[in-house]
């Protein structure tokens, strides 16, 4: 277990803040998660970690969670767009986000040259993943998807009329034995929908990579 204190003063997870002139204001009604108090308060713990960054542009929330719906253990799947390199440093933003919160498991690479991300697993359960991509970095934005804040209208160019990825097309044993913790919980929150063939499937191509 991480237990992450590092005395880092971080905005109010209620957000409501002046970037770049464009006014930010992002709150439960908002995100349309009343129903999900503990995942809203960590898509808003996140916004308010990254926002104030001059070298961050705009933030989406995509999955179960943009469309207003998910469940108890639906995770936080977050697309954070920058520039002039700013996804290779920025810890500091993953530290305000940490902070406070007690982490069970993390992990983080690159994508690739221009994308980073960081996915985590909290003692309650929740979850999140929170991809940095530079704006030279080719993504489609598909639905469902929330624009959390967006400073200067880089999301609109983004978006795609192609479908989201499936979890049944997801790739298996990606990061090798550090993201097995993340694949067989993505199996665990499977399983706990009732979604058995999901989860068996899944596991299939885990051992198929032994």
């Amino acid at each position: 277990m991480i237990s992450v204190d590092l005395g880092i003063e971080v905005a109010s997870l209620t957000l409501e803040c002046s970037v770049n002139q464009t006014e930010v204001i992002l709150n439960s009604k908002e995100l349309d998660l009343e129903h999900l108090p503990l995942q809203s308060k960590l898509v808003r713990s996140a916004c308010a970690a990254f926002v104030t960054e001059e070298d961050v542009v705009a933030a989406v929330l995509l999955g179960s969670l943009a469309a207003g719906g998910g469940d108890r253990v639906s995770d936080a799947d977050i697309i954070v767009f920058t520039k002039n390199g700013f996804h290779k440093s920025a810890e500091k933003c993953f530290s305000a986000f940490e902070y406070g919160k007690e982490i069970f498991y993390q992990l983080n690479g690159f994508h690739s040259d221009n994308a980073y991300f960081k996915k985590y697993i909290f003692n309650d359960l929740t979850s999140a993943e929170i991809h940095f991509l530079d704006l030279s970095e080719s993504f489609g934005i598909s639905k469902p998807f929330k624009v959390l804040f967006d400073k200067n209208g880089v999301v609109e160019q983004r978006l795609t009329d192609e479908p989201a990825p499936k979890h049944e097309n997801f790739p298996a044993y990606t990061y090798g034995d550090e993201g097995l913790t993340w694949e067989l919980f993505d199996c665990i929150k499977w399983i706990s929908r009732g979604n058995h063939e999901l989860a068996k499937n899944h596991l299939k191509k885990l051992v198929g990579q032994f």
